[in-house]
């Protein structure tokens, strides 16, 4: 019984999945960019064992492996060279009640590239799910544009990205709002949100050619932050 929920619950993840990456794809028609090149992306790394760490994050688990901030620098910084991404570095590592969240941006561009995850029942590091898996066009799942591109323009803007979010906010009112700084990948930005004392809360992704909202439900409670790399 427990195995058949197993099943039922990863058919369901499958096909929602599925379902938002046409949902996605079919809009980007529109604005510019080729449908082509379905399949695993040329930048994106997602292993079958990464599935089961997706499956466990999300649905919870009461164990706990105890890592530190050195100790997740250290767990990316084996994952950028055991996956020959020599060019990405971290910009900032944020612990969640859940997992850690970290955030990889090119050397040469600043750009942002890449989001992982660190499940904590299982310490192992994956690419993040949402808008890392379905809406990034160079390191993502159905990627678009080649790793040789050092550039994107998209119709929204930082500024743009930013009052989408602060609106969205708004009216789901939960009693967290938008940040005031939007980290740009390639086919959306990531917005941290806020609590009312200014607090980081969580974070949302706006996508750069729809201006469809992606909140990231599934990291948990906020609990603290580094900046690994200063870009100024």
């Amino acid at each position: 019984m427990r195995n058949l929920r197993k099943i039922l619950i990863s058919s369901i993840i499958l096909i929602v999945i599925g379902i938002l990456g046409l949902a996605v794809t079919l809009p980007m028609a529109g604005r510019g960019i080729t449908l082509t090149n379905f399949g695993t992306g040329q930048g994106y790394i997602f292993n079958s064992e990464d599935m089961n760490h997706m499956f466990r994050n999300l649905f919870g688990s009461r164990e706990t492996v105890n890592l530190d901030f050195n100790e997740v620098e250290s767990l990316t910084e084996k994952y950028l060279d055991e996956n020959n991404l020599s060019n990405l570095e971290i910009s900032e590592i944020m612990e969640f009640s859940q997992n850690f969240y970290i955030e990889l941006i090119e050397k040469d561009t600043a750009i942002g590239a890449m989001e992982l995850l660190v499940d904590k029942s299982s310490g192992v590091i994956f690419p993040e799910y949402g808008p890392n898996m379905m809406w990034n066009l160079k390191y993502g799942m159905h990627s678009r544009i080649p790793l040789s591109q050092s550039s994107i323009d998209m119709p929204i803007d930082e500024d743009e990205a930013l009052d989408i979010a602060g609106k969205y906010m708004a009216k789901i009112n939960t009693g967290e709002s938008a940040g005031n700084e939007a980290e740009k990948f390639y086919g959306y930005y990531t917005i941290h949100t806020e609590t009312e004392n200014g607090e980081v809360a969580g974070m949302l992704s706006v996508n750069g050619y729809t201006g469809q909202i992606w909140y990231h439900s599934w990291h948990g409670i906020f609990i603290d932050m580094v900046e690994i790399n200063n870009r100024d």
